[in-house]
C-alpha cells in the first residue's frame, strides 16, 4: 500500500509541475521562475494577449552564462511613452538579503521599474529594429545556457515574434537596444559584457527557436 501511495504522490508531482511550466506573467517566486524559465523566454504570454489592438510589449532577456548572469527587461506600450521594468542577477545567492519571512529572498532578481518617455522607449525600440535588420535570421537556431546571447520576444503592431543575438554570430556588446536598455537599468548590478566561452558545462542546457521564429522547441 504505501509502494503504491508513493507512486500516486509522484505521479501527481509530476502533473502539478507540467501544470506549472507555462509562463503566465507572475514570475516573484525563483522556484517558479525556473519551472516556468523557457516559456518566460519563449514570450509565450505576450504571444497569448498579442492582437491587433493590444499595446506594443518587448521582453529582453540576456542570458550572460545562465549560472552567471541573467537579465531580463520588459517594454509595454501606454497611451504615453511606455512602462520599463529591468531585473538582474548574479550567480549564487545575497546572504545579505537572508530573512526567515523570506528565506528564497538572497536569490531573487533585482528589479527596477520607471516610466519612459516616448522618446526614451522609441531610442530602445529603434536600436533594436536596426539590430534585427542586421543580424542573421533567428529561426532554427539553438543556443546554450553556458554561452552568451540575447532573446527578444516581442508583439509589435499584433504580430508576435522572437529573434535573437548570439555571440558567435553577432558582436553582442555593440548591440544599441542593449545599450539603450542598461541607460535605464537601477537594479544596482553590473553587466557582465560577452566574452569567449570554452569547453561545455555539463549542467548546460538548450533553448531552440522554432521554424517560424514565434516560439521555441522545448529545452533540454
Amino acid at each position: 500500500m504505501r509502494t503504491l501511495i508513493s507512486k500516486f504522490s509522484i505521479v501527481a508531482a509530476l502533473l502539478t509541475l507540467a501544470a506549472c511550466t507555462t509562463y503566465t506573467g507572475s514570475d516573484g517566486n525563483p522556484l517558479s521562475r525556473s519551472f516556468t524559465w523557457f516559456s518566460f523566454v519563449a514570450g509565450d504570454d505576450i504571444k497569448a494577449a498579442c492582437t491587433p489592438d493590444s499595446n506594443d510589449h518587448y521582453r529582453f532577456v540576456y542570458n550572460g552564462v545562465y549560472e552567471r548572469q541573467i537579465r531580463a527587461y520588459e517594454l509595454r506600450g501606454r497611451e504615453e511613452g511606455a512602462s520599463y521594468s529591468a531585473r538582474a542577477r548574479n550567480e549564487g545567492g545575497n546572504l545579505g538579503r537572508f530573512a526567515f519571512s523570506n528565506p528564497l529572498g538572497p536569490w531573487e532578481l533585482q528589479k527596477s521599474e520607471r516610466i519612459l518617455t516616448e522618446v526614451q522607449a522609441l531610442q530602445i525600440i529603434n536600436a533594436y529594429n536596426a539590430d534585427v535588420a542586421v543580424a542573421p535570421n533567428s529561426a532554427g537556431q539553438q543556443f546554450k545556457s553556458n554561452a552568451f546571447y540575447w532573446i527578444v520576444a516581442s508583439c509589435q503592431n499584433g504580430d508576435f515574434r522572437i529573434f535573437a543575438f548570439d555571440q558567435d554570430k553577432v558582436d553582442l556588446n555593440a548591440l544599441g537596444f542593449a545599450v539603450a536598455l542598461l541607460a535605464n537599468d537601477e537594479t544596482g548590478v553590473t553587466f557582465r559584457k560577452a566574452k569567449p566561452v570554452e569547453g561545455f558545462d555539463d549542467r548546460a542546457f538548450y533553448i531552440k527557436i522554432n521554424d517560424a521564429a514565434d516560439g521555441t522547441v522545448g529545452g533540454l
